[in-house]
């Protein structure tokens, strides 16, 4: 469960994102899983830029899905990756929809951040990712 609040999502709509990150990036190897790096707490940084009526889409399409079981939320998602085999009408919308939401989840797990209790997500040192700037000798 999440602990993560915004300002533009409910809880529910939250705690959608929250699993579907959990189905796109769980735990693996030394990676943490989505739910455990806290980068949800983010979700409003990475919304702002959003037009309003994207950002009415996204809740209603979040909404929807918070309603279905893992099970289903996964197959739901693999659906989502065979977009382009469909008819060009149906085919285009869905992939449209895998882009944004694949693109909210990865660019929370990758920024880094974390949540207020936890501020280093731990995905950076898995990564071995570390950034230096020095000045020119």
């Amino acid at each position: 469960m999440t602990y993560a609040t915004s300002r533009v999502l409910n809880q529910r709509q939250l705690i959608a994102v929250e699993r579907i990150g959990d189905i796109l990036l769980p735990r693996n190897g030394d990676f943490p899983a989505f739910s455990e790096t806290g980068c949800l707490s983010h979700i409003d940084t990475v919304l702002a830029p959003s037009h309003p009526q994207d950002i009415k889409d996204l809740k209603m399409v979040l909404s929807l899905l918070s309603t279905l079981p893992i099970p289903l939320l996964k197959g739901f998602l693999t659906l989502l990756g065979y977009g382009e085999r469909l008819p060009k009408v149906l085919g285009s919308q869905l992939k449209l929809l895998e882009f944004g939401l694949r693109g909210i989840v990865f660019s929370l797990y990758y920024s880094g951040k974390g949540s207020v209790y936890k501020p280093d997500s731990g995905v950076y040192p898995v990564m071995d990712y570390q950034v230096h700037c020095a000045p020119d000798a």
